[in-house]
C-alpha cells in the first residue's frame, strides 16, 4: 500500500467539501446568466411544465433541460433559495474533484492523483463556477467522464473485452448526458477528441475502437427523447433559437458583446489557475517528451498515457474556443480537468528534478502580489465616497477592517514567499503546505471580499426588487426600463415588462394602475420629467414609482 493513502483520500475530501460548498448561500444571485437559471427553474417548478423553460414567461431556448431538472430537484430538496440553486454545481464539481482523483491514482499514483485535485479544486475557476448556478461544472463534470470512460475503455491487452465495453457504453451515456446539458458541444468535445486521440495513435484504423452499436442506442435511448418532444411541441422555434442562435451564431459572431481577442484564454488561463498556471509548462514539456519516445508506435502496442491524452484534451478545447468570436473565461471550463492532470505531471517532474527556478518564480510572484494588496488600504481611501454613493453599505469601521484583512491575506503571500525561498534553498518542494496557504486565500477571499463585491454589484438592484415584492400589488406593473437585470425578475416574485424607448415606456404607463420602474441612474432625469416619482437612486440604479 502507498503510503500516503493513510492521508490523502481524506485530506482531499476535507478540502473539496470545504471549498465546493463554504458559504454556499451566503451571496445573492449575480446577474445575468445565475438569476436567469434561478428564475427559469422557479418558473418550472410553479408551473408544472418540465418540457420547456420559461423565463419571465417566455420560453427559453438557451440551453437543454437536463440542469434545469436537476436545480429544480435541489429546490424541491433546499427550497427556492440561492443555496438550492448552487447545489447542483457544488455536487457536481465535488463529484468531478473525487472522479478525477480515482482516475489518476489508477494511472499513476497517489501522490500525482492529490496535486491533480488540489491544482483543480485550489483555483479561482473551481472556486467560481462550483458556486454558480450555472451549467458549467456540470458540463465539465459529464465531458471530463466521458473522456476518462473512453481512455479507460482503450484499456491493456489483458484487460478483459468485457470491462472495455462497459467502459465504451460509459463514454457514450456521459456524452448524452453533456448533451443534454449544453447543446452539441456535449457530442463535438468527447467524440471529436477521442477520434483525434485514436487517429494519433493508431492511424484511421484505430477508429473503429470508437464505434458501438450499443453505445449508439444508449445515447440515443439518453438524449434523443428530450430533443424529439421540445422538437414536436416548438418545431421551428426551437430549431432557430436553439441551434441557429445559440450555437452557430454564439460561436461565427459576438453574442451579448461578448467579444475578446486571440490570447483571451492565456490571460484567463494566468489568472484562473493561480498559483499551479507555474507548473502547467512542465507538464506539458513532459508529455512532449513522452510523445517523442512513443512516435512512430501505433495500434494495440502504443503505450497510452494520461498526460498524452489531456494535452491533447487541453490543446482541443482552448483552440476551438480561442477560434470563436464569442468568447467567455467559463467556455473553456471542461479543459481545466486536463490542465490538472498536466499540472500535476509538472509538480512531480519540478520534485524530482530539484529544480530551483520554479519554487523562486513563485515566491517572487508572491511576494509582489501580497505588497500590493498590503497597499490597497492606502489607495481604498479615495474610492470610499464612490463606493457610498454607488449604494454599497460601507459601516464606520470599513476601513480599519479593509486594512486587517488585507494585511491577513499579505501574510498568507508573504508565508507563501517564505517556504517557496525556502525550498528553492533546499531544492525541496512543499506542495502541501503550499496547498493549505492558497486554501486559507481562497477562504479569506470568499469571507471577506466577495460579499463587497456581490453588494457592489447586486446590492441596490436587490434591495429594489425586494421593495417591488413587499410594495407592488398583484394588479401593478413592474417595468425594467433599459436594462436587463433577470434578479429583479427573481428577487421580486414578479412579471417584469420591459422598455427601451421613452414612448414604449409611457404606454406601459397606464393611467390608474400601480407601476414601478426600475432603470439605471444615468435615466433619472428624463424619467422625473415624465412626471414619475424618484424613489431611490444611487450611482448605478434609480427605482421611481407611478402611483
Amino acid at each position: 500500500m502507498h503510503p500516503g493513502r493513510s492521508y490523502y483520500l481524506p485530506a482531499l475530501l476535507v478540502i473539496v467539501l470545504t471549498i465546493s460548498f463554504f458559504r454556499l448561500g451566503a451571496l445573492t444571485l449575480f446577474d445575468v446568466d445565475e438569476a436567469v437559471f434561478a428564475q427559469a427553474t422557479r418558473e418550472m417548478v410553479e408551473s408544472g411544465d418540465w418540457l420547456t423553460p420559461t423565463y419571465n414567461g417566455v420560453n427559453r431556448y438557451d440551453k437543454p433541460i437536463l440542469f434545469y431538472w436537476m436545480m429544480a430537484l435541489s429546490y424541491k430538496s433546499f427550497g427556492i433559495n440561492e443555496w438550492g440553486a448552487r447545489f447542483p454545481s457544488a455536487a457536481t464539481g465535488t463529484l468531478l474533484s473525487l472522479c478525477l482523483f480515482l482516475f489518476m491514482r489508477r494511472q499513476t499514483d497517489e501522490r500525482q492523483a492529490f496535486y491533480a485535485v488540489l491544482a483543480l479544486v485550489l483555483s479561482l475557476y473551481f472556486v467560481t463556477y462550483s458556486h454558480a448556478a450555472v451549467t458549467d461544472m456540470t458540463l465539465t463534470l459529464f465531458i471530463t467522464l466521458s473522456l476518462l470512460s473512453f481512455y479507460l475503455s482503450l484499456g491493456q491487452e489483458t484487460e478483459k473485452a468485457e470491462n472495455r465495453r462497459y467502459y465504451l457504453y460509459g463514454f457514450y451515456l456521459f456524452s448524452a448526458l453533456a448533451f443534454l446539458t449544453k447543446g452539441l458541444i456535449g457530442i463535438l468535445f468527447p467524440f471529436g477528441i477521442a477520434g483525434l486521440y485514436l487517429l494519433a495513435t493508431g492511424g484511421t484504423s484505430g477508429i473503429k475502437k470508437i464505434s458501438s452499436a450499443g453505445g449508439i442506442a444508449l445515447f440515443l435511448l439518453v438524449a434523443a427523447p428530450w430533443y424529439l418532444a421540445e422538437l414536436s411541441v416548438n418545431g421551428r422555434e426551437f430549431i432557430d433559437q436553439f441551434f441557429i442562435k445559440h450555437h452557430f451564431r454564439r460561436y461565427t459572431g459576438v453574442i451579448s458583446g461578448h467579444k475578446g481577442p486571440w490570447y483571451f484564454y492565456i490571460l484567463t488561463l494566468l489568472v484562473g489557475l493561480l498559483p499551479w498556471i507555474i507548473f502547467l509548462p512542465g507538464g506539458i514539456a513532459g508529455a512532449l517528451t513522452r510523445f517523442r519516445e512513443v512516435r512512430g508506435t501505433r495500434g494495440p502496442a502504443f503505450p497510452h498515457s494520461p498526460v498524452l491524452f489531456a494535452l491533447l484534451w487541453f490543446a482541443v478545447i482552448v483552440m476551438f474556443f480561442s477560434l470563436s468570436t464569442t468568447k467567455l473565461p467559463n467556455y473553456i471550463l471542461p479543459s481545466i480537468p486536463a490542465a490538472a492532470i498536466l499540472i500535476a505531471s509538472g509538480m512531480v517532474r519540478q520534485s524530482e528534478k530539484q529544480s530551483r527556478y520554479t519554487n523562486l518564480l513563485i515566491a517572487v510572484f508572491s511576494l509582489l502580489l501580497g505588497i500590493g494588496v498590503l497597499a490597497g488600504p492606502l489607495l481604498a481611501t479615495k474610492y470610499l465616497d464612490r463606493l457610498r454613493a454607488a449604494g454599497v453599505g460601507l459601516h464606520a469601521d470599513f476601513l480599519t477592517d479593509l486594512q486587517i484583512w488585507t494585511a491577513g491575506l499579505a501574510l498568507l503571500l508573504f508565508a507563501g514567499t517564505g517556504l517557496n525561498f525556502a525550498g528553492a534553498v533546499r531544492k525541496k518542494s512543499y506542495h502541501e503546505l503550499g496547498a493549505v496557504l492558497t486554501l486559507s486565500v481562497l477562504l479569506l477571499l470568499s469571507f471577506k471580499a466577495l460579499p463587497l463585491a456581490n453588494q457592489f454589484m447586486q446590492g441596490s438592484l436587490h434591495k429594489y426588487s425586494r421593495y417591488a415584492q413587499d410594495n407592488l400589488g398583484p394588479e401593478g406593473a413592474l417595468i425594467v426600463y433599459r436594462l436587463n437585470r433577470p434578479s429583479i425578475v427573481y428577487y421580486s416574485r414578479h412579471t417584469i415588462t420591459s422598455a427601451t424607448q421613452p414612448a414604449e415606456l409611457e404606454r406601459l404607463l397606464q393611467p390608474g394602475r400601480q407601476a414601478l420602474i426600475i432603470t439605471t441612474a444615468s435615466e433619472t432625469a428624463s424619467l422625473e420629467k415624465m412626471g414619475l416619482t424618484l424613489i431611490e437612486k444611487d450611482s448605478a440604479y434609480a427605482l421611481f414609482e407611478k402611483q
